[in-house]
Formats: structure tokens, sequence, C-alpha cells
């Protein structure tokens, strides 16, 4: 196994644990987040709100780990991400982001990949550390996605005659 794989694997798991930190006052916010594999473009995760309706939220991410810290003027870490990759993400029908992960600190902040840049990127910004506050923002933000009124309910042609809609 090569160092880097050690890295990418090792902020795949501290993204899990900080992804499912217990509120203090909402208790847990996301379901454990669902690997998509090795072989899948962009995305490495899928993650589901808890929530209590019908329709389940989720939103999509891309988690990029780190050994190498932060710059020193701006205080950004120090992450690659390719403009094909930000532009793929932006490309989905759901809301995505961007996690990177200090692999040594085990810290992780999180930036939206919803079509705000479409540019690449070699550090990113810290503002939103995944930390259980930004958690409680992120699954307002993406509950809020999907119960806004351009999100209905989708009715598919394929279903049998006799199902009532």
């Amino acid at each position: 196994m090569d160092y880097r794989d050690i890295i990418g694997e090792r902020g795949e798991s501290i993204f899990r644990v900080l992804m499912t930190r217990k509120h203090p006052e909402r208790g847990y916010l996301f379901d454990n987040p669902r690997f998509l594999g090795e072989k899948k473009q962009t995305i490495d995760f899928m993650v589901e709100l808890f929530h209590d309706e019908v329709l389940i939220p989720f939103f999509f991410v891309q988690v990029k780990s780190t050994t190498m810290g932060y710059t020193s003027k701006e205080k950004r870490l120090k992450v690659q991400v390719k403009a094909s990759d930000i532009k793929r993400l932006a490309a989905y029908p759901a809301p995505t982001y961007i996690v990177g992960i200090d692999e040594p600190g085990e810290q992780g902040y999180i930036v939206s990949a919803n079509g705000e840049l479409n540019t690449g990127f070699s550090a990113m910004c810290i503002t939103h550390p995944l930390v259980p506050d930004t958690l409680a923002l992120l699954w307002d933000e993406v509950a809020g996605y999907w119960s806004a009124s351009n999100c209905r309910k989708f009715q598919s042609v394929l279903r049998d005659p006799k199902w009532r809609l």
C-alpha cells in the first residue's frame, strides 16, 4: 500500500467520525456516511440526514486528505482539487461539498461545490470546520434544499397501472 493511500483512508475515517458527532442540543444529525467506492469518479460519500419525514435528504462529498498543513499567510488547508472535479460535483442534482481533512490534526473543513466556483484550487478555507455548529448549519441547508417547493415528488411512468397515485 502506498503512503498516499494510507493518508486517504485515514482521512475518510476521520471524516466519518467528525460527521457522526452528536450535536449538544439536536442530537445525531447524520446517518453513517456511505462510501461509494474507489471506482466512483469524483464522489466519495453519500450522507443521509436523520429526518422524520417521508423524504430522506442527502448530499454528496468528495474528501481530500493532507499531511501538508496550512498556508502560512492565509491559513488555508493545503488540499488540491481540480477544476474538472468541481464542475462534475456541481453537475449533480443534489447538494455537493468538498471536505478537506488535516490528517495529523484530525480536523476537517467543508466548502460547497454547488456551482459557486468553476476553477480548481490548491488550498481551501478553514472557515467552516466540521464541529457541531457547522454540522447543524449543513443539516439545515441540505434539509432546506430537499424541502424546497422546486423539489417536487417524482412520479415515474414506469409504474404498475394498478398503483394509485
